[in-house]
């Protein structure tokens, strides 16, 4: 069964981190990217992602992957559109697909994903992009956790 991507709001995030926006009429909006953990060798890393392809919907999603020091956050840097795949974990650690949400990032929007939020790679809708990506490191241990698929979730626009 395909997952139909829904619009990205704060409110429909909230469980798997922050979606980068400014709301309301306040100058600056707080928010929260946790790069603390007890790893002493933790530092902030901070780098360009570029994406030259754009992924057209439908689209099939084979791979997920968390990261269990740090959240993770994405800023576009052009006007991109890109997807955003998100799910808990079910009582074993490992992805819930059952309860997988797909959302459409529209342009001056990015998001935030809490540390071990399982999320798919980067896919943008609109290309070329670029994104500025921030994450916590360590030398220690693997920042990086991915799980494949046994069955690719479709995604679709449902129209």
């Amino acid at each position: 069964m395909d997952r139909i991507i829904q619009p990205l709001t704060q409110r429909e995030f909230a469980g798997f981190g922050d979606v980068i926006e400014h709301e309301g009429d306040q100058r600056r909006r707080a928010l929260s990217i946790d790069f603390i953990d007890a790893q002493d060798d933790m530092r902030r890393a901070f780098w360009v992602s570029k994406v030259s392809e754009a992924a057209t919907l439908p689209t099939k999603v084979t791979q997920l992957e968390r990261h269990p020091y740090s959240d993770q956050g994405f800023v576009p840097l052009r006007d991109t559109r890109f997807l955003v795949v998100v799910c808990p974990d079910d009582a074993k650690g490992d992805p819930d697909v059952e309860r997988i949400k797909a959302f459409v990032a529209e342009p001056g929007q990015g998001v935030i994903y809490r540390r071990n939020v399982w999320h798919a790679p980067l896919s943008a809708l609109t290309a070329p992009a670029e994104f500025f990506v921030t994450m916590g490191v360590t030398d220690k241990a693997d920042n990086d956790e991915f799980f494949e698929l046994a069955t690719p979730l479709g995604i679709s626009s449902g129209g």
